[in-house]
C-alpha cells in the first residue's frame, strides 16, 4: 500500500491510468480530463461536451480529479464503491477488472481492503 501521506496522489494516478489519461490521443488526454469526469459542479461555468467535462487546462483537470476523489473519500466510500460509480458496468465497463487493477496499483489487498472506507488509509502528522 502507498504511504498514507501520498494515498490520494496514488489513487488519482491509478484512476487516471485506468481511464487512459496517459494514452496519446485518448479523450481523457486530449480533453485535459484525466479522471474522465462527467461533471464539475465546483466550476462556475463548466464546459461539458459529449457528456464529459472539458477543463480549460490539464492542471484544472487534475485538480478536479483530486477534488472529486477527496469528496468521495470524505463521504466514506470504499474502493469498490468508487470504481463502480466512476466506471459502472451499465456504461460497458469491465468494472471488476478496473477494481482489481486499481487495487493492484494501490497495493491494496483485494481480499480485505476493497470494501472498507478509504478514509481508513488517511493520516495526518504534525509539521513543526
Amino acid at each position: 500500500m502507498p504511504d498514507t501521506t501520498t494515498f490520494l496522489y496514488h489513487l488519482a494516478c491509478a484512476f487516471a491510468t485506468a481511464e487512459g489519461a496517459f494514452g496519446k490521443g485518448s479523450l481523457p488526454n486530449t480533453d485535459n480530463n484525466p479522471g474522465d469526469l462527467r461533471l464539475a459542479p465546483w466550476v462556475q461555468h463548466p464546459v461539458v461536451k459529449g457528456g464529459f467535462w472539458r477543463p480549460t487546462s490539464l492542471a484544472e483537470g487534475v485538480a478536479g480529479l483530486y477534488h472529486q476523489l477527496a469528496l468521495d473519500i470524505a463521504r466514506g466510500q470504499s474502493l469498490r464503491q468508487l470504481v463502480y460509480t466512476y466506471a459502472p458496468p451499465s456504461d460497458g465497463n469491465n468494472s471488476q477488472n478496473y477494481l482489481l487493477e486499481t487495487a493492484r496499483r494501490m497495493g491494496l489487498d483485494p481480499a480485505t481492503q476493497l470494501d472498507i472506507p478509504l478514509w481508513t488509509f488517511l493520516t495526518l502528522e504534525r509539521i513543526p
